[in-house]
């Protein structure tokens, strides 16, 4: 009796084990399979990374484990964890163009008050993600909790502290679609969490920089012909982009018919940016602050992480000389923390949707019209005894382009792209309130200078910019990625200026504007601003995806040639502006004082 007893025990415990093994094979391939198709991901791909996202999921159900020291509860919590991030991650990606990344967290507020003018769509690939999400739920059942604990706070303290992520081949892709696509979705995100860690770049030492600083020359400013300063008027227009830069495409009309036609003193060019479809945050903090998304870690927001104190930018230097600062978003002041933001980087005034005046609007957003009219009405209130300075973000042409009770009078390509159609009409719109503008300041005596940039290209149909790219050779080089990244600018004078002066500038990344103009308005510059002079000269782009050289030569951060040391004197310099406090060469980057 007893031995058919202990017979039956043994079975019981083969059985227990064996339902254990096969569900903690089977539900983490029902989260990978899952995971993959809400980012649009391969299911098969290389080893190593498919690997990792899977070390992953265990790592996910072991961290729970610790928690409830149940397997079949911590399987139910990491089902629903995988597949609510899935979930977020496609529809962010379907309303923006980027996938999810760690700290769009702090985008929460941003993201609900956008979020009405989405509309969801579920595909095929979502339908079977929701499926399979169902289906591992009828799936579910104890290990040591004290093993997996240790196991899963080694891989973690080894991930942070480590180069253990090179071990697994992860792809690095300008495109993040493209590399969540390579990469995985929970392996694309744990990557980035990485780029929490700021780390001091190699070689850094506040004797470099110093050294550094003995370098450079300061350049007098010099005036304008009256000896006047101008008032500064900058807009960053939201998404405002000439898509044929990329490639030639048919419009019913001119979509951009008066900034296209504006010559008399008139500088225009290609701006260079980081971003594409959104994180408008980035393109605005590397042309106020003249930093570059190239040395903060990948798809980071500085205005969220980084700007926590008072910090340089054009609006100091601007204030040093006379000028008062106003900064106009015609949106929600807590967007991307604006509100905490702007007074860090020296604007005395902040106005916003619930302080501006009179707005209308276009679907859901103030439009450029009124957002204009705002300005002008702060130009003429302004305190004559100082200079104008404003710097304005706009909304109107903000994602997504899927009102259907907005009238589209833009069609492009035959009408095949709806959402193309939607924000090119938008964009004539645009045009049509900067004449508006310039109409108005050149009938003004005072100098003035305004300028106008698109902060990234929109998030229009895949499709649309496929077409563009086809009939290129080679679609994933460098040189054809980097189409995406082009926005227009414009620097535009209600005086004479000499514009065969600048002729030379017709492509340049973001972080160099705020000096062009300074030359422009005969304003003195900082020492940081002279630096990035000289550092033009030699590579006229640089982005958080790459630089170009001046022979028009693309390159990754990881390459090493004659422009690698200049990138290092670049990044070091950037480095104690944003991160040492302690040992901050202040002089770097404020206005000198010239004897």
């Amino acid at each position: 009796m007893n031995l058919k007893n202990d017979i039956f025990k043994i079975k019981k415990i083969d059985k227990n084990t064996c339902i254990k093994t096969i569900t903690l094979i089977i539900i983490p391939i029902i989260i990978f399979l899952y995971t993959q198709m809400l980012c649009n991901g391969k299911i098969i791909f290389e080893l190593p990374r498919m690997f990792l996202n899977f070390i992953l999921i265990y790592f996910i159900i072991g961290f729970f484990y610790c928690f409830c020291g149940k397997i079949k509860y911590s399987l139910y919590i990491t089902l629903f964890f995988t597949f609510i991030i899935g979930i977020i991650n496609h529809f962010i990606t379907a309303f923006r163009g980027t996938p999810l990344v760690p700290w769009d967290i702090f985008s929460l507020n941003v993201a609900l008050t956008v979020l009405p003018t989405f509309k969801f769509f579920i595909n095929i690939k979502t339908f079977l993600s929701i499926i399979l999400f169902l289906f591992g739920l009828f799936f579910l059942i104890k290990v040591d909790r004290i093993v997996i604990l240790i196991l899963t706070i080694s891989f973690t303290v080894n991930f942070y502290t480590t180069n253990l992520i090179t071990k697994f081949k992860l792809d690095e892709n300008w495109d993040p679609k493209e590399e969540y696509h390579n990469n995985g979705l929970l392996a694309s995100l744990f990557k980035q969490s990485k780029n929490l860690i700021i780390s001091e770049p190699d070689n850094y030492s506040i004797n470099t920089v110093k050294k550094l600083a003995q370098e450079i020359e300061i350049p007098i400013a010099e005036r304008t012909k009256n000896n006047e300063s101008p008032n500064i008027i900058v807009i960053m227009n939201e998404s405002f982009a000439d898509l044929s830069v990329i490639n030639k495409f048919s419009t019913n009309i001119d979509y951009l018919h008066f900034f296209n036609n504006l010559k008399e003193n008139t500088i225009k060019g290609n701006l260079h940016v980081s971003i594409f479809g959104a994180t408008t945050p980035n393109t605005e903090w590397e042309f106020l602050t003249s930093n570059s998304m190239a040395f903060v870690p990948k798809r980071t927001v500085p205005y969220q992480q980084y700007v926590l104190r008072n910090s340089y930018s054009l609006a100091t230097i601007l204030k040093k000389q006379n000028y008062t600062t106003y900064a106009i978003h015609s949106y929600y002041p807590q967007g991307y923390n604006r509100n905490l933001v702007y007074p860090r980087l020296g604007f005395e005034f902040f106005y916003h949707i619930n302080n501006m005046n009179n707005l209308e609007y276009l679907r859901e957003y103030p439009d450029d019209l009124s957002t204009y009219k705002n300005i002008i009405e702060l130009y003429e209130k302004r305190n004559k005894n100082k200079k104008f300075f404003n710097f304005t973000l706009t909304m109107q042409n903000h994602g997504s382009y899927t009102d259907d009770n907005f009238k589209n009078n833009v069609i492009a390509n035959n009408g095949e792209y709806p959402r193309l159609n939607q924000y090119l009409s938008l964009l004539k719109i645009s045009d049509n309130s900067f004449e508006y503008l310039i109409n108005y300041f050149s009938k003004q005596q005072e100098p003035t200078i305004i300028v106008m940039f698109g902060d990234h290209q929109p998030y229009v149909e895949d499709e649309f910019y496929d077409n563009l790219l086809k009939s290129y050779e080679n679609t994933e080089s460098k040189e054809i990625i980097e189409k995406k990244y082009i926005t227009p600018f414009i620097i535009w004078t209600n005086y004479d200026i000499d514009e065969e002066k600048y002729t030379n500038i017709k492509d340049i990344s973001v972080n160099y504007l705020s000096s062009l103009i300074l030359d422009i308005a005969g304003l003195q510059k900082t020492p940081y601003l002279s630096f990035l002079d000289n550092l033009r000269k030699e590579i006229p782009i640089i982005t958080g995806n790459g630089y170009m050289d001046k022979n028009r030569i693309y390159h990754d951060f990881t390459e090493e040639n004659e422009f690698s040391e200049l990138i290092e004197k670049y990044r070091n310099i950037q480095f104690n502006n944003m991160f040492d406090n302690s040992n901050k060469q202040t002089y770097l980057f404020d206005i000198p004082i010239i004897k």
